[in-house]
């Protein structure tokens, strides 16, 4: 008899308890929190970083066309102009508002000297030889001593935006007759079109001068193709610079570029701290004298300038003495001025609430015997809130003009 063998079927039904399933919750919620907290310190981080590469490259770009502005101060300026130039052509700056570049820039007192509109004080127009470097104070973060950021005034031809102003050429007059440098290349050679002054060369007389020419009629600009008016009459031994100025009629035998640091009324960059401003370079138009300004560098709080002096007079080119005050005239600065210092105080990327910055106090300039030029900028009272949660730098422009004596 055989004998039916039974199936046995096994089974397990049961689930998880609800403690394991609170526990595996508490697990991943815990991972979950780790990996967001890393992540957003990460995208904190990156940020961060991403802004100060980006603020450094601006004050790379930013400061270097500063640099070289300053390098090349009162290239190609005359150091004498004829009382018989028109006065209805070398006119300068011609702003017919006290507004300008904003209202309130201005402090109550006039900069170097008293004007009816701020930027046109610094006219040497219409009769004086141009001055190749002028700074004067703003109100752009003027603290309780009256001292703000500082407004800078560079002549000279390079400062121009037309490809014009980047030209040169010199004519020598001698028995075999006139000569006139070629350079071969376009970017360089002057067209006859280009507008351009000329200067006569008399650097072996006692004094020395480099004289602005004019016609007989008190002009002192013409096209290229028609420059042999302002050199007439000439004489075997003449020597001339021809510069190219820009591509519309002239209203100053130079050219003029304004450097300052302003708060738009709009467009500030959200991630700059309150109270910092844009540093701008605004080129003086000779079309109808107005300015154009360029924004150069975000983020800005103020701007210092010094003058490294020779106040001997001795022509060697030692720097003796350092000040801040501005110069009267063409002359004092040819035979004073051997070094210029710029400083600007701005800060690096966005606000970072993990960073506190070492002190509320900032040089802006520096010692020299004792003696501070340029200023203690008061970050807590000038800036305000949060001050203390931005990255805070000096940047220091030290250059000796290559074109002033």
């Amino acid at each position: 008899m055989r004998r039916q063998r039974g199936t046995m079927k096994l089974s397990d039904n049961r689930g998880f308890t609800l403690v394991e399933i609170l526990v595996a919750m508490a697990i991943f919620l815990t991972i979950l929190m780790v990996t967001t907290t890393t992540f957003d310190l990460i995208a904190k981080h990156a940020g961060q970083q991403s802004k100060s590469a980006e603020t450094l490259v601006e004050s790379v770009v930013g400061l270097e066309v500063l640099r070289s502005d300053l390098k090349q101060a009162g290239f190609g300026l005359p150091w004498t102009v004829p009382s018989t130039i028109s006065s209805a052509s070398y006119k300068e700056a011609q702003v017919t508002t006290d507004d300008i570049p904003a209202p309130g820039f201005w402090p109550a007192t006039a900069p170097p000297a008293p004007a009816t509109h701020w930027v046109n004080s610094f006219n040497d127009a219409p009769a004086n030889a141009p001055r190749a470097i002028q700074s004067a104070e703003t109100a752009f973060n003027v603290d309780a001593s009256g001292h703000g950021s500082k407004y800078l005034v560079i002549k000279s031809m390079l400062v121009g935006a037309s490809p014009a102003s980047k030209k040169w050429t010199n004519v020598a007059f001698s028995s075999a007759g006139k000569s006139i440098r070629q350079w071969g290349d376009p970017s360089r050679d002057l067209a006859d079109t280009d507008r351009v002054i000329v200067v006569k060369n008399s650097l072996i007389t006692t004094p020395p001068t480099q004289q602005l020419m004019v016609t007989d009629a008190g002009a002192f600009s013409a096209r290229f193709n028609n420059y042999s008016t302002l050199i007439l009459p000439h004489q075997e031994g003449d020597t001339y610079e021809v510069y190219g100025v820009d591509s519309n009629d002239l209203i100053m035998p130079f050219n003029r570029a304004d450097y300052y640091v302003m708060r738009p009324a709009t467009g500030m960059p959200a991630d700059c701290a309150p109270h910092t401003g844009v540093l701008y370079k605004s080129v003086l138009n000779h079309a109808d004298g107005s300015f154009t300004p360029t924004p150069l560098f975000d983020c800005v709080a103020d701007l210092q300038v010094v003058y490294g002096v020779d106040s001997s007079g001795s022509g060697t080119g030692t720097v003796n003495n350092h000040q801040t005050d501005t110069f009267t005239s063409a002359e004092d600065i040819r035979n004073q001025l051997r070094e210029i210092r710029v400083y600007l105080l701005s800060h690096e990327g966005k606000k970072d609430r993990s960073y506190t910055t070492p002190s509320r106090y900032v040089t802006v300039g520096e010692d020299f015997g004792g003696v501070l030029r340029g200023r203690v900028f008061d970050l807590q009272t000038l800036i305000g809130g949060d001050w203390q949660n931005y990255r805070w730098k000096v940047h220091t422009i030290v250059v000796r003009p290559k074109n002033l004596f």
